[in-house]
């Protein structure tokens, strides 16, 4: 029996780094609105871990500003594989974060 793509759903770890001169309640909206973007993926989160703010090992600059912080944040998200390419796209498109992987977990 084959499996179409759009049936197959997968656990992924989704790790984003925020910028760190947001206030705490500008970063639990930029962190709500990731989670909204995996509702709407179609997304439940398994798991949630805040890495806290650590230096970067190299300078990131985005929107013409240098950046040597960054929040870090990871998720275990349980997600349809139609749907991967989309929310890692919206994901990385978000200004306020910096840089962003989503890769399958085992």
């Amino acid at each position: 029996m084959l499996v179409k793509k759009e049936e197959i759903s997968r656990t992924y770890e989704l790790t984003y780094l925020i910028a760190s001169g947001y206030t705490t309640a500008e970063m639990n909206s930029i962190q709500d609105s990731v989670v909204a973007m995996i509702g709407k993926s179609e997304g439940e989160i398994v798991e949630t871990n805040d890495w806290g703010k650590k230096t970067l090992a190299y300078e990131i600059k985005k929107d013409g500003k240098k950046h040597n912080e960054a929040v870090y944040v990871h998720l275990v998200v349980k997600l349809p594989a139609k749907n991967v390419q989309s929310l890692a796209k919206n994901v990385e498109l978000k200004k306020e974060v910096l840089r962003s992987l989503l890769v399958v977990s085992n």
